[in-house]
């Protein structure tokens, strides 16, 4: 830590500031070595769209650990980090080292240099094993429930499972646990929620199976700013300094193309049941979703443009087919009504899952933005976040805040990166589907955009 003359009673003296309460590499015999002195860099790593937390340890070893301590790969890794001195040890996380690269020499030859990687335990023993299972009339979140505790026993690891809505017959036909976890969540649907946006991941505090919109209606965890860097030592700017943007990119904005093929605003289901020798069409319309679906802030991040063909984006269902098989409507047919104790599959919903899950997952990071921030061992993925970025617009002097980029995000990816010296920094990916301030919306019949269209 930095000189503490102006530390405030939690041990922060500068935002940058960390603390790594335990490094420690489990050898094979149970015996642990203190990594934190062999130190070059720490790297933890969460992702909502990955199953498991992984990183790596960059240390600097001139003792011959390798060799003396025999590593092969079924070592673990006990961690505790985060940015106040001497805290207790409440927090402690246990991964598995399963690979060791870039190994070279440094210095004068006497030392080296190398990558631990780490990763969940539950991820290689995702790996070893599989499911071969049928469930029979069960909520998908049971089914999710039951593969955690019941396969890979990790019932105190699991954070939070949302209610989906709907029971289902599935066979699970030998597939490898995470795998089959995240081929049941492309079924889901949430309850109480519309569509179908549950995804399944790690964060430090568990497993977590929920929808999107049940996470963008969580609590604001913080609010960061981009401004410029105040210098005072009162541990109340220093407070603010934690929450300024060290620097940030703005990774993706609109695309309209991708925006397209990616079924965001429109796509078109077309489902076939081959026993009853019926077919059905279902149109996305992103107009009528976004009006009943929770949102991270208010409006709709596009207006309203009409085609040559008088058609808008969200009304232009074929950009996106797909074809599918249904049992929809077959409960409905009178013969296979009166046989329905006979075994009849329970309706699957076909017709809201593909479509609207094609849209959501895309929409879900419509704008997308890398942030740099100062290090939190406190925030992880699925967390929303405020992100306030000022205006360049020369004719608002208060520097408000930018009007469509400002607002609410959901944190989607999380690296808490430590080097040699403590210096801790955190970069996120954070995501919006959604905008604070409505778009102007489109005069279709001004002779300009009329003339643009048709041009």
């Amino acid at each position: 830590m930095a000189d503490d003359q102006f530390a405030d009673p939690k041990g922060i003296t500068f935002p940058s500031d960390s603390e790594i309460q335990k490094l420690n590499l489990i050898t094979s015999d149970g015996s642990k070595m203190n990594m934190k002195k062999l130190l070059i860099d720490f790297s933890y790593n969460e992702d909502i769209y990955s199953f498991c937390i992984n990183g790596y340890v960059t240390v600097n070893d001139a003792q011959g650990f390798i060799e003396k301590l025999q590593l092969t790969g079924n070592e673990f890794i006990e961690v505790n980090f985060g940015k106040v001195k001497d805290a207790p040890n409440d927090d402690d996380q246990i991964f598995r080292v399963y690979k060791i690269d870039d190994r070279k020499p440094s210095g004068n030859m006497s030392s080296e240099s190398y990558k631990l990687y780490f990763c969940s335990e539950e991820f290689l023993l995702s790996e070893q094993i599989k499911v071969t299972q049928s469930y029979k009339g069960q909520r998908i979140s049971d089914i999710v429930t039951d593969i955690l505790t019941n396969k890979l026993k990790v019932s105190d690891k699991i954070d939070v499972i949302d209610d989906t809505t709907g029971v289902y017959d599935f066979i699970i036909p030998r597939m490898k646990p995470l795998e089959a976890i995240s081929w049941l969540s492309t079924y889901a649907r949430p309850a109480g929620y519309s569509g179908s946006d549950m995804l399944f991941f790690e964060s430090r505090y568990g497993f977590t199976f929920r929808s999107l919109q049940s996470m963008y209606s969580d609590d604001i965890y913080q609010t960061y700013k981009f401004q410029p860097k105040n210098l005072s030592k009162d541990f109340t700017q220093t407070q603010e300094k934690v929450t300024t943007i060290l620097d940030y990119e703005i990774i993706k904005t609109y695309d309209a193309l991708h925006e397209i093929s990616a079924g965001t605003f429109a796509n078109r289901l077309i489902s076939i049941d081959p026993l009853i020798r019926s077919h059905y069409t279902t149109d996305f319309d992103f107009a009528n979703y976004i009006s009943k679906s929770d949102k991270l802030n208010e409006y709709a991040p596009t207006n309203y443009l009409v085609n040559r063909l008088n058609k808008t984006q969200n009304e232009s269902y074929e950009s996106v087919v797909k074809v599918v098989t249904s049992n929809s409507n077959e409960i409905n047919v009178p013969y296979i009504k009166n046989k329905s104790g006979a075994g009849i599959a329970k309706d699957i919903f076909i017709e809201t899952y593909v479509p609207y899950r094609t849209a959501q997952i895309a929409l879900a990071n419509y704008t997308t933005i890398k942030l740099n921030i100062p290090g939190d061992s406190g925030i992880y993925v699925g967390t929303p976040i405020e992100f306030s970025l000022n205006t360049l617009d020369s004719g608002e002097p208060t520097k408000e805040s930018d009007r469509f980029y400002s607002g609410k995000y959901l944190v989607t990816a999380v690296r808490h990166m430590i080097q040699m010296g403590g210096v801790f920094q955190t970069t996120l990916e954070i995501c919006k589907e959604s905008t604070t301030t409505a778009y102007s919306p489109i005069d279709n019949n001004h002779q300009a955009i009329q003339q643009a269209v048709q041009s």
